[in-house]
């Protein structure tokens, strides 16, 4: 039996939230004593909150998600010089300061710091309230803001990658929502951001419980974004990010790699397709790794993320590289929400002798091809539904992937418009926000136009929406100012096409035209 948690301040009575590692202080792989000046050196401060004030207890899942990344981190072939897991929780603003500061305080100019932050998160401007993670060790806590957090992190020389698995994190970067702020933050080239879900999303997390069938030892937890972002680096993983398979992943590549297999929200990244080298591991060592040491399933794919109710069959396909047991969950959206305590764990049962016995989802090493049916409640035309994979092994359940499919009406009104800014001055840090409407999950291709009419920026092409809670329906795209090439698209007059596909049905509409200034 599993119980499946959304963690955000509004969130199941009995259980939201996410993290603080109460570990120890970590100084791992030490940088060589004599490094030439000029040579990037890496630190992270992973940082997560357990006990709080307002709500239960999450541990231990925070401390499995924090340590996770330290996993991964550590698998880096550019070891870090330091690893911080703070050893007391933080409470305040000033502290939290003072722990950058302790932690990157020495960082030069070609040095990277990273700061991984998962926690409750808040943000509701209907009611006044704005972007904020909280802190806290269970007997005070403080909600911090956006402009605190970058008030910390300015002083710290270098480049500054800051992952945030928090409920509405997406708001700390104005992303994932209809309309952004007028002041937003961490705007500028020395900022990488990657949050876990858009600035209406919730994030979500699972812990696993005692059924009375010998599954005990399954008594664990992992947050879903996190499990996805550190298994996308891990090289026992496959280090699922590197697409080029180069040993380098860069940011744009983790952020679609993430979109791909993370499901339960939507991510969201600063700079979009930005080449910055977020992780090195080494690509040839990779190759060398025992079959126990890695990851028991590999090489996920999905059919589709889009089907119809008529035509409701999905299939997958994956690599087991020795005996697994499997399952697949299955979780339906209604009302806005994703039902993880109504979901169906549905153990593969394809195969009966495998070196499992008859234990159920038992598979054998080798290339494995599934299908699906799922079916939508309540006779629903439309809607979405999440779909994962996950094994059991050595008394440990892991989510290896997850898809967002979209439920597709074969012809409807969708109700297609596009909403953007009239003016845009792209100057290496800004991005053109679009707000797509659309009344029913669908496709969609947006296209970025000059004033002939050519194709200057492609954004999507039949791509499959996902739910991001706005209101009304929509999706959202930037527009880094770049063309096809990667070239600073010239000045002029430019018009965002969008076209929605309903099974055979298109339809097109145009935004008003959006005015280009150089700088």
């Amino acid at each position: 039996m599993h119980a499946w948690i959304r963690r955000c301040r509004r969130g199941l009575a009995w259980g939201l939230a996410f993290c603080v590692a109460l570990a120890t202080l970590a100084a791992l792989s030490p940088a060589a004593a004599a490094e030439t000046e000029g040579t990037r050196k890496n630190r992270a401060l992973l940082i997560g909150v357990d006990d709080f004030v307002s709500f239960p207890s999450t541990y231990p899942s925070s401390t499995n998600n924090v340590f996770a990344m330290q996993e991964a981190l550590q698998q880096s072939s550019e070891p870090f010089e330091t690893i911080m897991i703070p050893d007391t929780p933080i409470t305040c603003a000033t502290e939290l300061a003072a722990l950058i500061q302790a932690t990157f305080g020495n960082a030069t100019e070609s040095d990277v710091s990273y700061l991984y932050i998962s926690t409750h998160g808040e943000y509701d401007p209907d009611n006044g309230v704005e972007a904020s993670l909280l802190f806290s060790d269970g007997a005070a806590e403080a909600y911090i803001t956006p402009a605190q957090l970058q008030a910390a992190l300015d002083p710290i020389a270098g480049t500054k990658v800051v992952l945030l698995d928090a409920c509405y994190s997406g708001a700390f970067i104005g992303k994932g929502m209809r309309t952004q702020p007028e002041t937003l933050y961490f705007q500028n080239p020395s900022y990488k951001v990657l949050a876990s879900s858009g600035a209406r999303e919730e994030s979500w997390y699972w812990s696993a419980n005692p059924t009375g069938d010998g599954a005990a030892t399954l008594v664990q937890g992992a947050f879903y974004f996190t499990q996805m972002l550190s298994q996308s680096l891990n090289p026992r993983y496959g280090a699922q990010a590197d697409a080029n398979r180069d040993g380098d992943v860069t940011l744009s590549e983790l952020y679609h790699s993430l979109t791909q297999n993370h499901a339960a929200s939507t991510p969201q990244v600063y700079p979009q397709e930005d080449n910055f080298v977020v992780f090195s591991y080494d690509l040839a060592g990779m190759a060398t790794l025992d079959i126990s040491e890695r990851s028991p399933i590999t090489d996920i794919t999905f059919s589709s993320s889009a089907m119809s109710r008529e035509d409701n069959h999905l299939t997958l396909e994956y690599t087991a590289l020795r005996p697994v047991r499997v399952a697949y969950q299955v979780v339906y959206r209604q009302d806005g929400e994703w039902l993880f305590n109504q979901a169906q764990l549905l153990y593969d049962d394809v195969e009966q002798y495998t070196a499992y016995g008859d234990e159920e989802g038992a598979v054998s090493p080798g290339r494995k091809v599934r299908t699906l049916s799922l079916q939508l409640p309540n006779g629903d035309a439309s809607g979405y539904v999440l779909v994962q994979i996950v094994s059991l092994e050595d008394g440990k359940l892991t989510v290896h992937a997850g898809s967002v499919i979209a439920i597709i009406p074969s012809e409807g009104d969708l109700a297609l418009s596009v909403d953007t800014a009239a003016t845009f001055i792209p100057n290496g840090n800004t991005e053109l926000a679009i707000c797509v409407s659309h009344a029913f999950p669908c496709r969609l291709s947006v296209s970025i136009l000059n004033d002939v009419g050519a194709t200057v920026r492609r954004l999507c092409y039949r791509q499959s929406t996902r739910p991001l809670k706005l209101l009304p329906r929509g999706s959202t795209f930037y527009w880094n100012g770049l063309d096809n090439s990667g070239n600073p698209a010239p000045a002029g007059v430019y018009t965002i096409r969008v076209t929605g596909y309903l099974g055979q049905q298109e339809t097109t509409v145009n935004s008003a035209p959006v005015t280009l200034t150089l700088p």
